[in-house]
């Protein structure tokens, strides 16, 4: 078992990173590194969500249904990042609908870094109006660093076309 502290500094020659490493405790693998998440909305720029809000659904180009989402992060780098949204009908586990992909983060300046406008992907949208929905955003860095976030929305139609074909 092997335990890492990551140290970082700044020079006039650029940014310097070391890695320690030192045995840690028997009794498993060592966890990986956690960083922080802030699940958002937004196509355009990140808007925070907060639990029991209401989301609108966005019709995509290929006829599916989604949710606009935007993530911050905090202690992760920038680069070679894995993005794995998954939603769920809060009443309904089996309608999990799991996407994902490489990004890259926007460096801000308050260091921390942000993705914005993913498609947060429904199977069934027509399930989910009236229920609770739960977006789970995973973010991993290209270190092995995860940082997750979720949140609990109110899913809303704002469109006709929404309901067509509906029963």
């Amino acid at each position: 078992m092997v335990s890492a502290t990551v140290v970082k500094a700044t020079s006039a020659t650029g940014l310097v990173v070391l890695l320690a490493l030192a045995p840690g405790c028997a009794g498993g693998d060592e966890p990986p590194a956690q960083g922080v998440a802030e699940l958002g909305t937004g196509e355009w720029q990140f808007e925070p969500l907060a639990d029991g809000q209401e989301v609108e659904l966005a019709h995509g180009a290929q006829g599916g249904w989604h949710v606009w989402t935007s993530v911050r992060t905090l202690g992760l780098e920038p680069e070679g990042v894995q993005l794995e949204v998954t939603t769920t009908v809060i009443d309904d586990p089996s309608s999990a609908t799991t996407s994902r992909g490489r990004i890259a983060l926007a460096e801000l300046e308050d260091g921390r870094c942000e993705f914005i406008g993913w498609p947060a992907v429904l199977r069934e949208p027509a399930c989910a109006i009236g229920h609770s929905l739960r977006i789970r955003g995973v973010v991993t860095d290209a270190r092995g660093t995860v940082a997750t976030a979720e949140r609990l929305v109110r899913p809303r139609w704002n469109s006709d076309e929404a309901c067509a074909g509906r029963p």
